[in-house]
């Protein structure tokens, strides 16, 4: 196991080599702050290209007829390009940001029991450089929007989601539960699994439990509330 030297080559680690990467981020926790960086700021080209290919005419009727048919009450101000841009690109930032602190959490709560104690800042890093993997999510979902010939809504056209994949409408009460699984799941897996193992003392076995868990009960717990609503 070789750390990463810097920064930019920690980045490029997550993907080629993890445990080198966690190995130097357990030194320079502050490096977190490129992936993270590179977390948020991809919203911002992915949306922009969005909108500036699709036809907001159609979009502003597909929207309406949406949420009339759930008798949901919209303002039109609320569909206007600008509008809709920060919402889409507000509601990544704010997931994504959400995602890691939740995730640290986890980790730091589910390590305690590890002989090697670590911070829950350290955990915080940890979780910037697990996802990373949503800079795939957002290139492959501006190659969908640029090379799509028609048009698709916002919820259909983020293949970062399952719902990029199976496109359920916006007014369907599974749509948000689709749209928040993330097609990249076993991705950041592999890199939780890659930090607990670098990290901490814990076997293979405890090792994948810890790191599977957290998505596991969003897929348990999500739509056993569905059902039951």
């Amino acid at each position: 196991m070789t750390p990463s030297k810097n920064i930019f080559a920690a980045v490029l680690d997550a993907f080629r080599s993890p445990i080198d990467c966690f190995a130097a981020i357990y030194e320079h926790p502050k490096w977190a702050v490129l992936p993270y960086l590179i977390a948020i700021l991809g919203p911002f080209f992915l949306w922009n290209s969005y909108f500036g290919n699709v036809d907001m005419v159609w979009l502003q009727q597909e929207l309406m007829t949406q949420f009339v048919n759930a008798n949901q009450q919209i303002e039109e101000s609320w569909l206007t390009k600008e509008a809709l841009l920060a919402r889409e690109v507000i509601g990544d930032i704010g997931g994504r940001t959400l995602c890691i602190f939740v995730l640290a959490l986890w980790l730091h709560l589910a390590t305690k029991g590890n002989q090697y104690k670590h911070s829950y800042g350290k955990w915080l890093a940890a979780s910037c450089f697990i996802m990373l993997p949503t800079v795939i999510g957002d290139f492959a979902s501006y190659i969908n929007i640029m090379f799509n010939s028609s048009n698709i809504l916002p919820n259909a056209a983020d293949l970062n989601s399952l719902n990029g994949l199976i496109k359920l409408p916006m007014n369907n009460p599974w749509a948000s539960f689709s749209a928040t699984i993330p097609l990249l799941a076993p991705w950041y897996i592999a890199l939780t699994y890659a930090a607990i193992t670098a990290w901490t003392d814990y076997d293979r076995a405890k090792s994948i439990v810890v790191a599977c868990l957290p998505w596991l009960l969003t897929l348990i717990v999500w739509p056993i509330m569905i059902i039951a609503a």
